[in-house]
Formats: structure tokens, sequence, C-alpha cells
């Protein structure tokens, strides 16, 4: 007999149950939870600002070693020239302010600019880097750019420099019991605001 397989899976009761079928309504964003979104987006934007803020300042490293570089640089010259005008290297011949038991000294100290070029390459004397003073004394001519005397220095890459501006004032020292020293004070400036100071006691080595 043969079966009537369609009539019998008809019969049979269906093995996946009929779920009620839900309707979603759409709901509107109260006052409430859109106050809420406004403060979290709030908070992500501070939390964006500060991190772009804290990497901006990490930067300020890079400026200092810079600095350091550049003020290494004029240092390292400032011992290499004469110490006075009035120093003669060849006759072992040094200036002084006062000679023995307060006499009158051979050679008196110049204390004075001897270079009228705007190159530390031309510089003779620990005065001469009284040019680039900002305080208007003794012929100075205010403060130079860093790409400028970068270049001059023979540094690589000068054009990372170029943010930065130098002063360089040179005061005769004299004050007793000490031996007398000029007192030279370089100062790089960054664009930004920030400054850093170097001061080198120079005595009087011929």
């Amino acid at each position: 007999m043969a079966l009537n397989l369609r009539f019998i899976f008809s019969r049979m009761p269906s093995l996946i149950p009929n779920k009620p079928v839900v309707k979603l309504k759409q709901a509107g964003v109260s006052l409430l939870e859109f106050v809420l979104g406004l403060v979290l987006l709030s908070i992500v934007l501070l939390g964006v600002t500060l991190f772009y803020a804290n990497n901006t300042r990490q930067l300020d490293p890079v400026f200092q070693f810079r600095a350091v570089s550049l003020a290494e640089a004029i240092a390292e010259q400032v011992l290499v020239v004469k110490y006075d005008a009035n120093n003669n290297p060849y006759q072992q011949l040094r200036c002084d302010i006062e000679g023995e038991n307060g006499e009158s000294p051979e050679v008196v100290c110049s204390n004075e600019i001897v270079t009228t070029d705007n190159k530390i390459t031309e510089f003779s004397v620990v005065d001469d880097f009284q040019l680039w003073c900002d305080d208007n004394l003794r012929g100075a001519t205010g403060p130079i750019n860093g790409e400028v005397l970068a270049e001059q220095l023979g540094l690589p890459h000068e054009k990372l420099y170029q943010r930065f501006s130098i002063v360089s004032c040179v005061e005769p020292i004299d004050d007793a019991p000490n031996p007398p020293y000029k007192l030279v004070t370089i100062k790089v400036k960054i664009d930004t605001g920030d400054s850093i100071s170097f001061t080198l006691h120079r005595y009087n080595i011929l």
C-alpha cells in the first residue's frame, strides 16, 4: 500500500512554534537624554584637546636641546678669543685694572668692542660678544637670529634654528678681593616666549 507522505506531513504539528510578532514603536529622544549626550560629547572633546596640548608641550625638550647647542657653540668662541683688545699674547702682556700696590697698570683693559661686523667668525676679543646685547650699551646692536648664527657657526640644518634669537652681553667684573673677570651672559629666546640663560666667567687669559 502506498503511503501518502504529503498527507502525513500535512497532519504533523509544526516543529517551529509560532511566535507572536512584536512591533517596535519608534520613540523620540527625551530632553534628559539630549543633555546627557552633550555632556559626554564635551568630555570627549576636552580629552582630545588635552591630548594634543600635551603632545605640543612635548616638543619643548627639542627646543631646549637646540638652545643648548647654540649656547655651547658661542661659549667655545668666547674661550678662544682674547680677553681684551689691549692684551698682547706675543709679548705675554696682559691688561689690568690696577697695578701692584695700587699703582697704575702698565696696560689698562679697554673693555671695548673691536669688531664692527655682525659675524662671530670675525670676533677677536670677549667684548665683541657685547654686540648682540639688548641693553644698547657699549656699542650693542641687539640680538642675532638663530638661523644666521647657526650658519656662521657651521651647524648642520641651520633652518632648525630660525625660531630662535640670541642675546649675549659682556660685563667686566672687578670687585675685590676676587680677580677681575668678564661675565658673559648668553640668552637663547624661542618665539613661543620661553628663554634659556647661560652665564660664563672669562678670566684674563691671553
